[in-house]
This record gives C-alpha cells, structure tokens and sequence, in this order.
C-alpha cells in the first residue's frame, strides 16, 4: 500500500514538473515569435533602382537595410556587370535581391547578350513550350553565374501600344499560347533557382503604367486572367503591380480570388503618392539622390510594416 502511495507522490510531482517546464516552454515559444515579428518589421520592403555604381551605392545599401537593387546601368556590357556584382557582393555581408528587368530598354544588351538576345515576341512565334523552357533556363545560368539572383519576368500581358518598346517582350496575343509559354518560362527559371516577379498586373496602360480607373468589376480590367494565372501555378515569387488608385482592391483580387500567395511589388516609383505599405517598393534612381532622402521616404511612408510581407521577404531571401 505505501508503495502505491509513494508512486502515486512522484507521478504527481512528475506531473507538475511537467505543467512547469510546458508553460515556461511556451512563454519561451511565444518570446521568441514575437522577436521574429520585430525581426520582420525590421526588414525594409524596399528596392532602389541603380543607374550608376560608386562607393555611395555601397553606403546606402548598407546603411538604409533595403531588400535589393535593379541594375538599369545605361550601356553596360555583361562582363562590366560581372564586377560590378562582384564589387557589390564583397563590401555588402548580407544577402539582398540583385535583380534585372527584363524590358528595361538600357538594359536590354546586357540581359540578351550574345546568344541570349532572343526575345518573348519570337519564342511566341515558334509556338514550343520546350523552346521557352530552353531558352529561360538557359539565360538563368547565365545571369545565375554573374550574380543576379532575381528577374523583372515574364511579362504576362498580351497586348500594348503597337509602338511600345514592351512590344517584343509580349510572347502572343493568343491567350492560350501566351499562357503555356510562360507557364514554361516561370518553371524554367525556378527549376535553376532564379526568382520571378510577373509583370504586370492587371494591365500594362498606354505606356504610361498608371490605371485610373474607378471599377467594381476588376475582372473587366485584367489583361490576361489566364496567362497570370500560369504564372502563379507555375509558382512565380512576385507580381508588380503598375500605379493604379485603390490599389487595396487589386491586392485583394490577387490573393483572395485568383489565390497568389506571394510578394506584390510596385512599379518604379517617383513620388510620395505611390508608396504602399503592403508591397515591395521599387524607387526610381531619379526619386533619392542621396542616403539621408532615402531614409528620410522610408522613415516617413512606412510607419507600420506588413508583417505578413516581411515574413515573405525573409524567407525569400534565406534561399538566395
């Protein structure tokens, strides 16, 4: 009998120790969630685009904590690019987005250089999935090997002003062969660990990038539902997302109806005005001239972070 009473004593003690160590393990838990929360709000959604590489870039890069660059350096030929990022990589110790646009007009000789100037319009014309597959996959390598990790495409458009410069970068207007060519394109880069911003969405406006229309029906507005849709199955990382008013709305639309799970991103940006504290914000080298301007627009426009973006962010750029 007094060996039960006994066991019974240390199995309630054992019990007790057991409530202990189980709330302490939460309190722990919870402690440790919430400094990955102030971890995040520490990250800042923003990317500038570089027009010119010098010691200031490394400056602001390292001092404002931004997520990443767009290099859109006129008339820079591949292997100058190379050491820049070169450069880049050995005076900044933290991992950031170094990325091209595809349809950046200055940019174009470095993007498809040599035998990579191929361009959407003439994949589209030789109507191959595998063709695209090929063709992305083996400008990731090629961009991969120099140091750039993420790329402004594919365009997911079908359609633009006949003298637009974007006009060679649209695969088709033939919404089903678009959407199969860039489901190949989007999988191709993945496939060599390249990250892909969709662009853009819901449509490319008269060059001008600026949507100014008041609708209820943002079905009626999209370009192309299909061929983003192809986008986001084959699992592109980003969407930007051109000016538009109300821009809460097309956000929502993307991920509540058309179920995108990742990263919004503006287009780039000269003014105050279209700044949005739920995207990734891409400033235009002409908009920040210096590191105290640039502090002065993220200090004043974002003054409570997204913590969900954050999140995404982070875990974006672990995998770089």
């Amino acid at each position: 009998m007094i060996y039960i009473v006994i066991v019974s004593i240390l199995l309630l003690i054992l019990f007790f120790i057991f409530i202990y160590l189980y709330d302490n393990f939460n309190i722990v838990l919870k402690n440790n969630n919430n400094k990955e929360n102030i971890e995040n709000k520490k990250e800042i959604p923003f990317i500038i685009s570089v027009k010119n590489y010098d010691d200031n870039l490394i400056d602001i890069i390292n001092k404002t904590n931004i997520s990443g660059i767009i290099i859109n350096i006129d008339n820079l030929d591949i292997e100058s690019l190379d050491k820049i990022i070169k450069k880049i990589k050995r005076k900044i110790k933290r991992k950031i987005f170094i990325a091209i646009d595809q349809d950046y007009k200055n940019t174009s000789s470095i993007y498809y250089d040599k035998k990579f100037k191929v361009f959407s319009s003439y994949i589209g014309e030789r109507e191959s999935e595998e063709y695209a597959y090929k063709i992305a996959y083996e400008r990731a390598s090629k961009l991969k090997s120099i140091g750039i990790n993420m790329i402004l495409s594919p365009i997911c458009n079908t359609y633009c002003n006949e003298k637009s410069h974007l006009k060679e970068h649209i695969f088709s207007d033939d919404k089903i062969l678009a959407s199969n060519l860039i489901y190949s394109t989007v999988k191709a880069y993945k496939d060599n660990g390249l990250i892909t911003a969709l662009k853009y969405f819901p449509k490319y406006y008269d060059d001008e990038l600026y949507i100014d229309e008041d609708t209820d029906n943002i079905e009626s507005i999209i370009d192309n539902r299909e061929t983003f849709l192809a986008g986001i199955k084959a699992q592109a990382d980003i969407i930007v997302m051109p000016h538009i008013k109300d821009n809460y709305k097309y956000r929502d639309f993307l991920f509540n109806n058309m179920k995108f799970k990742g990263i919004i991103m503006t287009d780039y940006i000269n003014n105050d005005k279209n700044i949005i504290n739920y995207a990734v914000n891409v400033l235009s080298y002409n908009y920040y001239k210096d590191i105290n301007k640039l502090k002065n627009i993220i200090e004043n426009n974002i003054k409570e972070t997204d913590t969900v973006l954050c999140s995404k962010l982070l875990r974006l750029i672990k995998k770089l």
